[in-house]
């Protein structure tokens, strides 16, 4: 029993680090209103052109605004579809002169694990890891490796930058056969009228959301949508809760120091209310 419920656990975690990632266009599709955390990255690492390093970089949200800042971007992701449209956007953004022509030469794309980075020591003058992307590393011991890894890379003096959901009990609570977020929407990729529905179950043992993400054809017009028994496509998406005194706890036994721990990209306090953990990381020197 116990290694039937370890080989589901493993096969969810698979599954939910990887699933919400194969279409990048609906993905991007999904998260083209998400515009705030941008700005605040970009401000973040500043005007003055510099090395980056951008953890679960994925189709290129922020690693194109960078580009076109003039930094150079070194961009690490473990799902290739994601990286390769990233790499399709930029050259659709330079034939439209929206990106100057030497981008291509400023961006590193690679497929990787970002606890085990093949980079060098003190590589970078800033490392980013937005939305949630320490969010898919599943144990203690992975976020350590991954925050040793980056106190590795940065130079001394550098920057850590990432934001990560709070966690918010009321919402981990739900009954996980409800259906929330029912949306219209129509798929960018068929064409088709669709609805986009969501629920989740915690594990209160390993502290991961598991939450299903249900694609439907949308019923006829002036017709109640009514959630199938077996939906037409699922997705699923692992997110590990992290607790702000792990972070307070983690960083300093990697040698970096928190110095920004804020509850929005507007520098709002971490409060109840919150919804992201937005915060700056230093490595000493």
């Amino acid at each position: 029993m116990v290694d039937q419920r370890a080989a589901r656990r493993a096969a969810l975690l698979r599954h939910g680090t990887t699933d919400h990632y194969l279409d990048p266009v609906l993905y991007d599709f999904e998260y083209r209103e998400r515009v705030e955390d941008i700005a605040w990255y970009r401000e973040q690492v500043g005007p003055q052109p510099i090395s980056v390093l951008e953890l679960g970089a994925g189709s290129g949200r922020i690693t194109l605004p960078l580009l076109g800042d003039g930094h150079c971007v070194t961009a690490i992701d473990r799902v290739g579809p994601m990286l390769e449209h990233l790499r399709q956007k930029l050259d659709r953004q330079i034939a439209a002169d929206m990106l100057p022509t030497d981008a291509r030469e400023r961006v590193t794309t690679k497929l990787g694990d970002i606890r085990k980075l093949d980079l060098p020591d003190n590589s970078f003058r800033c490392v980013l890891a937005p939305f949630n992307t320490l969010m898919h590393l599943y144990t203690t011991a992975d976020l350590q490796a991954c925050f040793g890894e980056i106190a590795r890379v940065l130079q001394p003096g550098g920057v850590c930058l990432f934001d990560v959901c709070l966690p918010d009990f009321d919402w981990l609570m739900w009954d996980p056969a409800d259906r929330h977020s029912v949306t219209p929407f129509i798929d960018p990729n068929s064409g088709r009228r669709m609805i986009y529905s969501t629920n989740h179950t915690y594990d209160y043992a390993t502290q991961v959301c598991h939450i299903r993400i249900y694609y439907d054809p949308a019923p006829p017009a002036g017709e109640t949508f009514v959630p199938p028994t077996n939906s037409e496509h699922v997705v699923h998406l692992a997110h590990r809760q992290i607790f702000p005194e792990e972070l307070r706890a983690l960083l300093p036994w990697v040698g970096l120091e928190l110095v920004k721990h804020d509850g929005g990209f507007c520098g709002e306090p971490l409060t109840i209310e919150s919804e992201s953990q937005v915060c700056v990381a230093r490595k000493a020197g």
